[in-house]
């Protein structure tokens, strides 16, 4: 213990606050959870405010704690009430904004629908701060939107998700609260919000994600942002006789979901997609094809795939489309059965097969799968011959493999084979829910 830790015990004073200030200040930022929190009371910057006077003081005079500002559980006067926005509420944020100064502002505003309309007086508290908007997130009744200043710029705004409650089914409008913002580069559309119901600088965004979509809102979002680099769509309804979009050289990145993922392929071409990848939902047959027309017709070198979930019907259509992709470093499949996993374990066998494959990811789906055993069986020749770096094909990098619903394990003789490989430097992870095996 040091003179100076000694004396602070000696005298009943905590050794923590003998700490310069500073040292104080940057062990409170790694503190406080840029994410939120189930209870806001209880956690920093709050919780810091109420260990002692000096703490206080220190928390109170730091800016930074302040501006990251995720409110959808402030207690009201009657207890909790996540996304009930009254004037307390309100108050209680204009608290978090001055305690904030001029740092730029990251903020959730998050209203319920079940309950009343957000107090009238939020809007203009926040449009009070809009020069130091960074990364803002806003849930509101759709006619609060047209609240917000329309002519006042957003110097500092450089990510927005919007979603809304009661957007009606026609707009008369579209909302221009957000169309000054030189900055701003990643949109989210959320919920039933389309692309007609904004004025926004397209031209210069480079992330955009839409949800709950209709295929020509994800076609009209590739016309009005040229630039973008990576997409995410997920897409609820197919359409026949849509307009094709011009080539997209730019987008790099692709993140397909929804009941119609690849219903946007045949009107687009991306020559510089790198990523593209499927969640949510199982594919078919069309989905497959779809995906091995827009990689032909766009003549792209495809880096990384994901692909959710094959069933034993699609395996053959699978492989066929995977035969195709020579330039794939990055694959993660989700498969029903383990008979799918031992014919990519096959095909990987062959020495022009995904010659460029580095990374692969599997997992499985199926509850007492006979072919469990003879899976992991092929899975250890497999990585044996893929972990070797030859003139056909790159050295396997990484394999991972998670098996979502078996309780059976890999015998012994299997796990000293991957262990081997590990000890050699492949990263490996071969598990189920409950253990991990290697």
């Amino acid at each position: 213990m040091s003179d100076r830790q000694h004396h602070a015990a000696s005298n009943g004073t905590c050794p923590a606050l003998t700490l310069p200030v500073e040292i104080t200040s940057e062990i409170f930022l790694r503190c406080v959870s840029t994410t939120g929190s189930a209870n806001l009371l209880n956690n920093p910057p709050i919780l810091l405010t109420k260990i002692c006077r000096d703490w206080r003081l220190i928390v109170l005079s730091m800016p930074k704690l302040w501006n990251d500002i995720h409110l959808p559980e402030f207690r009201g006067r009657r207890g909790p009430r996540p996304g009930y926005i009254d004037s307390w509420w309100v108050s209680q944020l204009g608290t978090w904004l001055s305690r904030a100064q001029d740092e730029p502002l990251t903020m959730a505003i998050i209203a319920n629908m079940n309950h009343p309309d957000p107090d009238e007086s939020l809007v203009g508290l926040l449009d009070g701060h809009r020069q130091r908007w960074h990364d803002l997130t806003l849930k509101l009744p759709f006619n609060r939107f047209y609240q917000f200043l329309a002519q006042e710029p957003l110097p500092m705004l450089e990510r927005l998700v919007v979603d809304a409650h009661s957007i009606p089914r026609v707009v008369d409008a579209p909302i221009a609260a957000f169309q000054l913002a030189p900055m701003l580069k990643h949109v989210c559309l959320s919920g039933y919000f389309r692309p007609s119901h904004f004025i926004l600088p397209w031209n210069q965004l480079t992330s955009l994600e839409l949800t709950a979509a209709s295929a020509e809102d994800c076609l009209e979002c590739l016309r009005r942002a040229p630039h973008l680099l990576t997409c995410s769509f997920e897409i609820q309804e197919g359409q026949q006789s849509l307009r094709p979009v011009a080539s997209r050289s730019h987008l790099t990145a692709l993140i397909m979901s929804g009941t119609s993922p690849s219903a946007i392929f045949m009107y687009i071409t991306l020559p510089g997609l790198e990523e593209l990848n499927f969640a949510g939902r199982s594919l078919n047959g069309e989905d497959l094809s779809q995906i091995s027309s827009l990689v032909s017709r766009s003549r792209c070198q495809l880096r990384r795939l994901r692909l959710h979930f094959i069933s034993e019907l699609l395996t053959a259509p699978a492989i066929q489309l995977l035969e195709t992709l020579s330039s794939l470093e990055s694959l993660d499949l989700a498969a029903t059965e383990a008979s799918t996993i031992m014919t990519l374990f096959a095909s990987l066998c062959s020495e022009s097969f995904l010659p460029q494959l580095q990374h692969l990811s599997l997992s499985h789906h199926r509850m007492a799968d006979s072919n469990i055993h003879e899976m992991f069986y092929d899975m250890a020749k497999v990585l044996a011959r893929r972990g070797l770096l030859t003139p056909e094909h790159v050295q396997l990098q990484s394999f991972s493999l998670t098996v979502q619903y078996e309780e059976t394990a890999p015998n012994l003789r299997v796990i000293q084979k991957l262990q081997t490989l590990a000890d050699r430097g492949m990263s490996l992870s071969v598990r189920n829910q409950h253990n991990r095996w290697i």
